[in-house]
């Protein structure tokens, strides 16, 4: 138990005497070789450390590079180089800054790398992020499409429509769209069927009103031939239906001559008839 208590005292006293021994250096100072010594300002590098005779001792960073903050190196950081473009110089005091042209992008988080865009318009630019290092984010990038299945992309309004869909007008579709473009409905198409339909529809009424006068003008032509007197066998003498040529009693005659009234009577009903249908 004693040990611990010793052990712990130990520590304290080491603790403090650190605390105090790095206080004793200024904000802007660094302790080396038991020495509090200053650091060098931005675009600065050490040349030469502080001894007791001198202080520390610095130097402007050479063209091409720079130091950002305030340091205790040996040398300044070499500048960023670009692949494509500088959307900023490099200075004593700051690293370049990159960009890249037109239908490139960035291949990391300082933009030193570009690869080329292979999304085409209707596309979107997904990007993933891939850590490298402390400071280095790599990305990756792929294409998906900017709008839904049922929609395109509108180039001059720069959003999303949708589609479209000609059935619900009873229209036929000509073209079915694509990621850019909207479907466009066959409206010509749907017009010359219904003058197809109503051409077919007429034919068909014509074609009927025909057979129906064909029909009927058979059947004038067929009672017509039944209202002939059928013609004497050649060979057979015809039957004389002169009565005066047979002796009948009254009753005899009377009987045949209201038959024959009768059979005129028919014929003149049927003649009526036959005119009537013939002039429909």
């Amino acid at each position: 138990m004693g040990s611990l208590r010793s052990s712990l005292a130990v520590i304290c006293v080491l603790s403090i005497w650190t605390t105090g021994y790095a206080a004793d250096c200024g904000d802007r100072q660094t302790k080396t070789n038991g020495r509090c010594c200053d650091l060098c300002p931005p675009g600065e590098y050490v040349e030469a450390f502080c001894t007791e005779q001198r202080k520390t001792v610095c130097s402007p960073c050479g063209e091409g590079y720079y130091s950002s903050q305030y340091n205790f190196f040996d040398r300044c950081e070499k500048c960023r180089s670009c692949q494509q473009e500088y959307a900023g110089k490099c200075t004593p005091t700051a690293d370049a800054k990159c960009s890249c042209r037109s239908g490139f992008l960035c291949s990391n988080n300082v933009c030193s790398k570009c690869e080329e865009n292979k999304c085409v318009t209707g596309e979107k630019v997904k990007r993933t992020d891939i850590s490298q290092g402390k400071w280095l984010i790599v990305y990756s990038y792929q294409c998906e499409p900017a709008c839904p299945n049922d929609a395109y992309f509108d180039v001059k309004e720069n959003v999303c429509k949708p589609r479209t869909q000609c059935s619900l007008f009873g229209l036929a579709e000509q073209f079915p769209g694509n990621k850019t473009h909207n479907s466009v409905c066959d409206r010509e198409r749907h017009r010359n069927g219904k003058d197809f339909i109503h051409v077919i529809l007429g034919i068909g009424f014509v074609l009927l009103s025909l057979t129906f006068l064909v029909l009927v003008s058979y059947a004038c032509m067929k009672n017509l031939r039944k209202q002939k007197p059928y013609a004497h066998p050649i060979g057979i003498p015809a039957l004389s239906t002169n009565t005066s040529n047979f002796h009948l009693s009254k009753e005899e005659s009377g009987f045949q001559l209201i038959i024959q009234d009768e059979s005129r009577k028919s014929e003149s009903l049927d003649q009526l008839q036959l005119e009537k249908i013939c002039a429909l």
